[in-house]
């Protein structure tokens, strides 16, 4: 695997990680029924979540920057940080209702910000962009 594809992986795997743990946290009714079918239901402890929501919101802001040291957009990133923000707000402050939709529409952000992100990589990587593909 090269480099371009383990950032990818790497930023996709955080996005989702950090998404799954926020809807984990907020009782998301399928996150929850696909854990008791599969006897996780243990998993669904915020002694666990939370960190692992916070090392994937790290790895994906991550792959972010990379990204955006190679398309020199800042826009995905801004996108991807407004979501991590959205995340953690409504895991860790907001409560009930408020929550959940704060918890959805940080998950969207994330989500469109790394299809955006690759879709930006994909152009500068095939030249359409102007610049000049580097190592990352």
């Amino acid at each position: 695997m090269n480099v371009n594809k383990a950032i990818r992986a790497a930023e996709s795997a955080g996005v989702l990680g950090a998404v799954f743990a926020a809807l984990c946290c907020a009782g998301a009714p399928f996150i929850l029924a696909g854990l008791a079918a599969l006897g996780l239901s243990s998993l669904r402890n915020d002694e666990l979540l939370l960190p692992l929501m916070g090392a994937s919101l790290a790895v994906a802001l991550w792959g972010f920057m990379i990204g955006r040291r190679l398309h020199q957009s800042s826009a995905p990133l801004a996108l991807a940080v407004a979501g991590s923000v959205a995340l953690v707000a409504g895991v860790v402050y907001i409560h009930g209702s408020p929550a959940k939709a704060i918890i959805g529409l940080g998950a969207a952000a994330l989500i469109v910000a790394t299809v955006w992100n690759i879709a930006l990589r994909r152009s500068c990587e095939s030249g359409s962009l102007g610049h000049s593909p580097s190592r990352f």
